[in-house]
C-alpha cells in the first residue's frame, strides 16, 4: 500500500516538474520572438507596434500603401521561432497625383487634400491652423512638407489667393498689395527643394507706380476724378476739398504715396471754382498742372494771378463764353444755381413782378450779399466781381424789359486823395459796371452812370470801416418815360 502511494507521489511530482518545464520554456520563446522581432531594423514611414503572444506576432499601427504592408509582413515573418504575423493596421491609400491645396483669405487658411504622416501634420498645424480636412496617404513626394512649409508661408504673404501643391509642383495665385510684395513671394518660393518647380501668377492692388491723378470740373457737368490717389486719401476726400459731395470718375487710392498736402493745395481752389466754366487739374508727384476757362466776364488774367500763390503753381486761363441759345437753362455745378445763358454769358436765373421798389429792393440786396470790387485807384473790376455783375444784370434785364425801367449807376468814393481826382475815379467805376451790364444783354438806353466821388458819404470818413462802406456802387429807378440824367 505505502509502494502503491510513494509512486503516485513521484509521478505527480515528475509531472509538475514538465509542466513548469513547459510554461517557462514558452515564456523565454515568446521573449526571443519579441526580441528578435524588435531588433529587425525595418523602414516604416510611420512606425509599427509589435505584441508578441506565444510564438504569434501582431504589428498595429499605419501602414504606408499596399506595398509596404506586405514589406512588412515578409520581414517580420522571417522572426526565427514566429507560427504567425498578424496585421491588425490602417494601410493608407496610395494617392496620385499627391495633392494639397489651401485657400488664404481673410486671414486663415482652408485646406484640403492629403498629408504624408501625423508628424507632418504636426509639424504644419501653426501655419496652416486647423488640419482635420487633410486626410493621410501615402505616395508623398520626397521632401513634401519642406515644400509645403514653403508654399503656405509665400500664401500668407497674399492679401487672399490659393496654393496648390501637386506632386513636386507647387502653384500659387492670388492677390499681393504691391510689386514688392510680389517680389518678397518670389524669394521665398526660391527656396523650394530643389526638385521641385513652382508656378506663380499674381494681381496687384497696388501696380507700384507713383500716385496720378487729374481732376475735371465742369460748370454743367459737375466734376469728375480720375486715376490713382495716393494712400490714406479718397475720391471724397478730393471732392470735398473743392466743396462738392457728389463725383464721377474711375479714381482709386494706390497703396503707395504721401497723402500730406493734396488737400491743402485742392482747398484754394474752392472759392474760386464759380468763376470757372472749366478745369484740368493733374497731380503728378509733386507737381500740380492747372489749366482751365473762365465764364464770360470773368478778368482771366486776375484769377490767373490770384491762383498760383494758393496752390502753388503757375494756372493757365483763358475765358470762354456759353455756347447755348440765348434761354437756355442749366444748373451751375459749383453753386447750384440756376442759371440762364444771355448774350454769351451764363446769369442767374431770376423771376419776380418787376416794380420800382421790387427792383431796388433786389438790386440793394445782390450789391449788399456782394459789394462790386475794383482794383485799388482804378475802375478795373476784380476778379471776382462778376458774380455781382452778373446777378445785377439778370435782375436789370428784367426790370428794363418787363419793368419798363430805367437805372442810374452811381459811382462813390471815400474822401482820401483829390475831390476831383475821386470824382473822375468813381465815374469810370460807374461807367465800367454800366458797360458790364450792357455787355450781359442790358438795354444801353436804360442806363446811364454818374460818379459822385466823395460828395454823398454814408458813414464816417474817419475809420477804415466807414471809408470802406463809402467805396460803393448804387442803383436809382425810375420809370422810362420820366427819364433819368
Amino acid at each position: 500500500m505505502r509502494t502503491i502511494a510513494g509512486a503516485v507521489i513521484v509521478l505527480a511530482g515528475l509531472g509538475g516538474l514538465g509542466w513548469w518545464a513547459t510554461v517557462r520554456q514558452a515564456d523565454v520563446i515568446e521573449q526571443q520572438i519579441l526580441q528578435a522581432a524588435t531588433a529587425l531594423e525595418v523602414p516604416s514611414v510611420h512606425g509599427v507596434d509589435i505584441a508578441v503572444s506565444g510564438r504569434d506576432i501582431t504589428l498595429t499601427g499605419i501602414a504606408n500603401g499596399p506595398d509596404k504592408a506586405e514589406a512588412l509582413l515578409a520581414a517580420y515573418a522571417a522572426v526565427p521561432g514566429q507560427r504567425e504575423v498578424r496585421a491588425d493596421w490602417t494601410v493608407l491609400p496610395v494617392v496620385s497625383p499627391y495633392v494639397m491645396a489651401a485657400r488664404w483669405q481673410d486671414g486663415t487658411f482652408a485646406a484640403e487634400g492629403h498629408l504624408p504622416t501625423e508628424a507632418v501634420r504636426a509639424e504644419l498645424e501653426p501655419i496652416l491652423g486647423a488640419t482635420q480636412s487633410l486626410a493621410l496617404g501615402a505616395g508623398a513626394p520626397t521632401d513634401w512638407s519642406a515644400a509645403a512649409k514653403v508654399g503656405l508661408t509665400a500664401t500668407r504673404l497674399l492679401e487672399e489667393g490659393e496654393m496648390r501643391l501637386e506632386d513636386q509642383t507647387l502653384i500659387l495665385n492670388g492677390i499681393a498689395r504691391t510689386p514688392s510684395e510680389g517680389a518678397a513671394i518670389e524669394r521665398t518660393l526660391g527656396s523650394l527643394p530643389d526638385e521641385y518647380r513652382s508656378e506663380l501668377v499674381l494681381d496687384y492692388l497696388d501696380d507700384g507706380t507713383p500716385p496720378e491723378y487729374s481732376i475735371t470740373y465742369d460748370a454743367s457737368t459737375g466734376l469728375r476724378i480720375d486715376g490713382k490717389l495716393p494712400a490714406g486719401l479718397t475720391a471724397d476726400d478730393v471732392s470735398g476739398a473743392l466743396n462738392f459731395v457728389a463725383h464721377g470718375g474711375n479714381a482709386q487710392t494706390g497703396l503707395l504715396g504721401d497723402p500730406a498736402g493734396h488737400i491743402d493745395r485742392l482747398k484754394p481752389l474752392a472759392e474760386w471754382l464759380p468763376e470757372l466754366e472749366r478745369l484740368t487739374i493733374v497731380r503728378t508727384g509733386d507737381d500740380l498742372s492747372v489749366v482751365g476757362t473762365v465764364g464770360a466776364g470773368v478778368d482771366a488774367e486776375l484769377v490767373a494771378e490770384a491762383l498760383p500763390e494758393a496752390v502753388g503753381n503757375p494756372v493757365n486761363l483763358a475765358v470762354g463764353a456759353a455756347q447755348q441759345p440765348d434761354g437756355s437753362l442749366r444748373t451751375n455745378a459749383a453753386t447750384g444755381a440756376t442759371e440762364v445763358a444771355r448774350a454769351g454769358y451764363w446769369l442767374p436765373h431770376v423771376q419776380f413782378n418787376p416794380d420800382i421798389d421790387t427792383c431796388a429792393d433786389r438790386m440793394n440786396t445782390e450789391l449788399q450779399r456782394n459789394p462790386i470790387q475794383f482794383l485799388t485807384g482804378s475802375a478795373r473790376l476784380d476778379a471776382k466781381a462778376s458774380r455781382v455783375i452778373n446777378a445785377m444784370a439778370s435782375v436789370a434785364a428784367l426790370c428794363v424789359t418787363d419793368g419798363n425801367l430805367r437805372a442810374e449807376i452811381g459811382g462813390h468814393t471815400d474822401s482820401v486823395g483829390d475831390p476831383a481826382s475821386n470824382r473822375a475815379l468813381s465815374e469810370a467805376r460807374a461807367n465800367a459796371v454800366r458797360a458790364a451790364l450792357i455787355a450781359r444783354g442790358v438795354a444801353s438806353r436804360a442806363l446811364v452812370a454818374n460818379g459822385y466821388g466823395e460828395s454823398d458819404p454814408i458813414e464816417t470818413n474817419d475809420t477804415e470801416e466807414g471809408r470802406a462802406a463809402n467805396r460803393r456802387t448804387t442803383v436809382i429807378w425810375s420809370p422810362s418815360d420820366d427819364g433819368v440824367n
